[in-house]
């Protein structure tokens, strides 16, 4: 019996080799038979050597696929929309850069601050007016240097030298606030028209030169603190980073939960002017009623639905698609209120909101706060949030109702944004308690305090819109029985026995712990602004009955309960509910005229503001 060598099965060795091998004739001439195995050619062996490690490797790169199709199956049922430590790799293409750029959102660009010394940043601004469709609307607003919302960037400890040119073509005058910033030697750049400074008149230029304090840092914004310029536009961010001093390559570990930062100017808008719109408030035919929006816009862009125009008012108005927010998992979301009456409600269904600051840079408790929703954040007002991917795709914002005392059938309440994920690694996720809604009434700071039961100095102030006869039954705002108006020279040059009837400035010494009891007697809310200072909220109360107000020297216990001097939040704008109050704590250390005023454009300019004065 002949031997017969081990080989692959004759079949798939025949369909491997073919019948060539099968009928070929050996060099005696003889037919090498299927039996006659032994007289095999070196090469022939070779042959089926290779044939055999061919089968094999793509038997195991089948096996390895469909492992690779299993684990994928398996990891994709992870949940998503928590905040974990781990964060993505962001996709450094020019698909994902154009993606950013068409981007609703405010780039910002962190890593050229914060690893730099402090410096002086100079900026040339040129404001002047043109028509734009920020919402598909035709209307003339207002512009630096033929562009709307600059946006500046720095880091604590700058210096900003900004050179404004007023080239308002109808001879307006302007002036320029810094929201939020302490202007610590600097109270002459505060830009508050009236107190600070007067107006830049048209065709003339004014240099604001401060430093932003080596402990300052945070979400400010810039805006015209002259007349109704801010709701026409004349507003942008003011982003102050905080310093690392690491190495450059080192962000990741700086700032582990990051991956980019955006900013978010939202607000109303309206239609007409914003000049018409005061005048319109600014009689007595308003009854006291302030104007109700007519839109929204973010970062300058919004979706008017056309269809929604009011016949009596027609509009130049062009069907517009709204524009989406393009970001990555752990975006930072810069987000300011810049309307001028209406608060903001936040959505973002589908995916989870980690709150990180209020206001200029206050930290607040959030490690295990994860919400599809948060408000309401009022005009002046600032929230920080991380922003994690899951599975949503759109980006909410509703205007609240709480001031609006009529119906305005051209505005819709609800604006929807588009929101598009970038592709990023899977992350892994952390147990955190997750509800639908934060109401940012109810935040803590990230660390508490221990205040002193009471202050040093008390002073107590009624806030309250009137509508008077011998004022022509006109709306003004009140504070203690006076209405603001801008006086020239502005207060800071002035002796205090120069303010006229307008200016109600009480007079407090330097380094003095200070108690504000700020009463709200009207039926509606006024978020009010403080300039130069940050301060602690102790307590709000409101009430359905009655005035709702608190005065210390009259009874010392405060109807709304103790006040609250372990975990108070501090803030630069306040929230003060109507037939109620709210009490501020401060350290006067910032010397100064500093105004003080509600925020609502509407109740500003019709005479609802103050300042005080620190020396």
């Amino acid at each position: 019996m002949s031997y017969r060598p081990q080989t692959p099965d004759d079949n798939s060795y025949m369909i491997e080799m073919g019948d060539k091998y099968s009928h070929e004739t050996s060099s005696t001439g003889g037919s090498l038979g299927h039996d006659d195995h032994t007289h095999w050619r070196d090469s022939d062996i070779d042959r089926v050597a290779r044939s055999r490690f061919v089968t094999y490797f793509n038997r195991l790169v089948l096996f390895i696929s469909i492992l690779s199709i299993l684990v994928f199956l398996y990891e994709s049922r992870k949940p998503l929309g928590s905040l974990g430590d781990n964060p993505p790799h962001r996709l450094d293409s020019d698909s994902h850069q154009q993606k950013l750029n068409d981007s609703i959102g405010q780039i910002l660009h962190p890593s050229d601050h914060i690893y730099r010394p402090p410096t002086t940043l100079y900026y040339k601004w040129r404001i002047s007016t043109g028509h734009r469709r920020p919402d598909g609307v035709l209307k003339r607003v207002y512009l630096v240097n033929d562009d709307v919302h600059h946006l500046i960037e720095a880091r604590s400890g700058d210096r900003l030298i900004i050179h404004v040119e007023n080239a308002i073509d109808n001879g307006e005058e302007t002036v320029l606030h810094w929201h939020g910033l302490s202007m610590r030697g600097g109270n002459q750049f505060d830009g508050a028209v009236g107190i600070t400074q007067d107006p830049i008149h048209s065709g003339e230029s004014f240099v604001y030169n401060f430093t932003i304090a080596e402990d300052e840092h945070g979400t400010f914004w810039w805006h015209a603190h002259s007349q109704t310029q801010r709701a026409d536009g004349l507003f942008g961010g003011l982003i102050v980073h905080a310093p690392v001093f690491e190495d450059k390559n080192a962000l990741v570990d700086s700032q582990p939960e990051v991956s980019e930062e955006q900013l978010l100017l939202v607000g109303d808008w309206y239609h007409r002017s914003a000049s018409d719109v005061l005048a319109w408030y600014m009689r007595a035919g308003s009854f006291g009623n302030e104007p109700v929006p007519d839109s929204l816009v973010l970062n300058g862009h919004g979706a008017y639905s056309c269809s929604d125009a009011v016949p009596a008012r027609p509009l130049d108005c062009e069907q517009r698609q709204q524009i989406g927010l393009y970001i990555s998992h752990n975006t930072r979301l810069r987000i300011i209120n810049t309307g001028s009456l209406a608060a903001l409600k936040i959505r973002t269904p589908g995916n989870l909101m980690k709150p990180l600051t209020v206001d200029g840079g206050i930290e607040v408790e959030g490690s295990d706060i994860r919400v599809s929703e948060v408000g309401t954040l009022w005009p002046g007002q600032r929230l920080d949030v991380m922003l994690a991917s899951g599975q949503g795709g759109l980006f909410e914002i509703e205007m609240s109702r709480e001031n609006f005392k009529y119906v305005n059938p051209a505005l819709s309440f609800n604006h929807t944004f588009p929101l598009e994920w970038s592709p990023v690694s899977e992350f892994v996720a952390t147990k955190a308690s997750t509800t639908n809604t934060l109401n940012l009434k109810h935040l803590t700071p990230a660390s508490s305090v221990a205040l002193a039961p009471k202050a040093e100095q008390t002073i107590v102030l009624y806030s309250l819109t009137q509508k008077l006869s011998h004022l022509r039954n006109i709306p003004h705002g009140f504070v203690n029985n006076t209405y603001w108006t801008p006086q020239s020279p502005p207060l800071i040059s002035l002796n205090r026995t120069d303010y006229d009837e307008h200016q109600l400035v009480p007079f407090i010494r330097r380094n003095t712990t200070v108690d504000i009891v700020l009463n709200n007697l009207d039926e509606d809310s006024h978020p009010f602004h403080l300039h130069g200072y940050n301060f602690y909220i102790l307590g709000t109360h409101s009430t359905t009955f009655s005035w709702g107000s608190w005065n210390p020297y009259e009874t010392e216990e405060s109807p709304g309960g103790p006040l609250n001097l372990q975990t108070p939040i501090k803030r630069d704008t306040v929230y003060v509910p109507r037939r109620g109050y709210a009490v501020l704590r401060l350290t006067a250390d910032n010397p100064g005229v500093w105004m003080f005023h509600c925020h609502v454009l509407w109740h500003q300019n019709s005479g609802m503001a103050m300042a005080i004065e620190v020396g």
